[in-house]
């Protein structure tokens, strides 16, 4: 999403801190030290019905595991549970995202979780996005709040779910430059010193 309310496709996020000053992503910033972050455990209480959007996060010394079966033996060796198959598909971009900078992760980018964003927007967690009538309030929503008209647009790369997302993660990025935004978790840095929390 671009300044102009444009929308383009960017693969890379390095690419996205080239250009933009401040990016919401929707994706795990600040890791645990070992079974939860605060920020998911109060975002899962914040959506209610919606809480299982929130994915477990996993700790850096899971990051490197070849495959999901490794990853759930690690993660059921050091911390006692399992991984869902649903959290090990996130791990090239968690990877992605922890190879920045930290001066950039602490700095520019935002940890937002689309489905907290639309609640807040809503006064209220919404119905599942694959829903026709979830589908229709996200739109409605993307419409008032952030002035786009999601059924207008088609954006190579993106679907109207991923399109919808990202207007959910803009509205709370740019409710953070304000000062207006309010962050999920207890305050706490992560082993570099990276915030866990998840803002809306």
């Amino acid at each position: 999403m671009a300044h102009d309310g444009g929308i383009e496709v960017i693969g890379a996020l390095a690419t996205l801190a080239e250009r933009f000053d401040v990016i919401g992503i929707d994706m795990p910033i600040g890791l645990p030290h070992g079974l939860e972050r605060s920020a998911d455990t109060e975002a899962r209480r914040f959506l209610g019905h919606r809480r299982s959007t929130i994915f477990t996060v996993p700790t850096r010394a899971l990051l490197d595991a070849p495959d999901h079966a490794e990853a759930n033996a690690r993660s059921r060796r050091l911390h006692g549970r399992g991984l869902s198959i649903q959290s090990y598909n996130l791990f090239p971009k968690i990877r992605e995202v922890d190879a920045l900078p930290v001066t950039w992760l602490r700095e520019r980018f935002v940890e937002i979780h689309p489905e907290c964003a639309f609640a807040r927007m809503a006064g209220a967690p919404l119905p599942p996005k694959r829903t026709a009538h979830g589908r229709s309030e996200r739109v409605d929503l993307v419409h008032r709040h952030v002035g786009l008209d999601v059924t207008s647009v088609s954006v190579r790369g993106a679907d109207r779910h991923d399109v919808l997302d990202a207007c959910a993660v803009l509205w709370s990025a740019r409710r953070h430059v304000q000062g207006r935004s309010v962050a999920f978790g207890d305050g706490s840095l992560d082993e570099r010193g990276l915030p866990m929390r998840i803002v809306s």
